[in-house]
């Protein structure tokens, strides 16, 4: 017998298995390079919040006494990873508390927590929504064409009759601008908004808005702006001017 040939058959089984398994892990790349792009980078730093940060936005007209504040904080649980962040407006008041869990498409409300007016006591109250869609952001996107629908309703203390409710669509805008902060430029994404607020009481109102938000790679939302209004009469604008730890937010609203 050829010694040759006998070298050959003997490899043909690996040479066989070799191919089998190059095809194997290219149909399985091929399947997982569904066409989506990763944006996660863009959204907040869940390991640079670990230990809490607040994030100050100013105006875009540059009035510093309509601060808004968001206080981030993440925590790594056995269910998961959790992003809660507490808005304060100027007057370090609570506006809005949102806890938020990452999954690996995005991010979704688990609950959110709206700080009403109790006409009854006079005092700021916490009322909680009830999420019918909980998308806030996504992580794997294609084009502007994909909406990501947010959508909640609460009742105001103490007027059982009214239902208020929020419909927010984002979508994908592709690259943004560089955006400074503290004389770093950062690479952004836009997502667009869709916003209809309305309220149900002897009949239906509605308020319709739209407007842009950009996220920064390693920061998170930088910028965002929306109108309201037929004739868009109504607009709001705030970009992310200073971050820093809650002591600082602390100082500050002693001393106003």
């Amino acid at each position: 017998m050829d010694q040759n040939n006998i070298t050959n058959n003997t490899h043909q089984p690996f040479l066989f298995a070799g191919i089998l398994l190059s095809a194997v892990v290219y149909t399985l790349t091929a399947c997982g390079n569904d066409g989506k792009r990763d944006i996660s980078a863009f959204y907040f730093p869940l390991e640079e919040l670990e230990d809490g940060r607040v994030y100050a936005y100013s105006p875009e007209a540059g009035d510093s006494a309509d601060m808004s504040y968001w206080y981030l904080y993440s925590d790594e649980r056995d269910s998961g990873d959790f992003l809660t962040s507490t808005q304060y407006d100027r007057y370090f008041e609570i506006r809005q508390i949102v806890r938020e869990k990452i999954v690996s498409s995005g991010s979704l409300a688990r609950n959110t927590y709206l700080y009403e007016l109790d006409t009854a006591t006079g005092k700021s109250i916490p009322v909680r929504t009830t999420l019918e869609s909980n998308n806030l952001f996504p992580f794997r996107v294609t084009d502007s064409l994909g909406v990501f629908l947010y959508r909640m309703h609460y009742t105001p203390p103490g007027d059982d009759s009214t239902r208020i409710y929020l419909i927010r669509n984002r979508r994908f805008l592709g690259d943004g601008p560089d955006f400074e902060f503290k004389g770093t430029p950062y690479p952004t994404i836009r997502m667009g908004i869709q916003e209809v607020i309305g309220h149900d009481r002897e009949g239906s109102a509605e308020f319709k808005g739209h407007g842009e938000e950009w996220y920064a790679k390693g920061l998170g939302l930088v910028y965002y702006y929306k109108t309201y209004g037929l004739e868009n009469q109504i607009r709001v604008a705030y970009r992310l001017t200073d971050t820093f730890p809650m002591v600082e937010l602390e100082r500050r609203a002693r001393t106003r």
